[in-house]
């Protein structure tokens, strides 16, 4: 498991199990750096409509593998 920070120098833990689980997502394949990226600079936070307690933090990165992409973290 490892602690990260976000933006706003909160933790936040992100198993192994879940890190794995993202990262078998084909689109997502040699996207953990742009994981953590998100996380800790989005370009856009918006709370999560479903779940009070949660934010959708998100940033657009270029020539990802299905082309240009908008990478959503929860």
């Amino acid at each position: 498991m490892r602690l990260l920070k976000d933006y706003q120098e909160r933790l936040v833990r992100l198993t192994d199990e879940r890190l794995a689980h993202i990262l078998e997502h084909p689109e997502m394949a040699d996207l953990e750096a742009a994981l953590m990226e998100t996380l800790e600079r989005p370009t856009l936070v918006i709370q999560s409509r479903s779940d009070s307690a949660a934010e959708l933090s998100y940033r657009f990165f270029l020539g990802t593998r299905v082309g240009d992409k908008w990478l959503c973290v929860v």
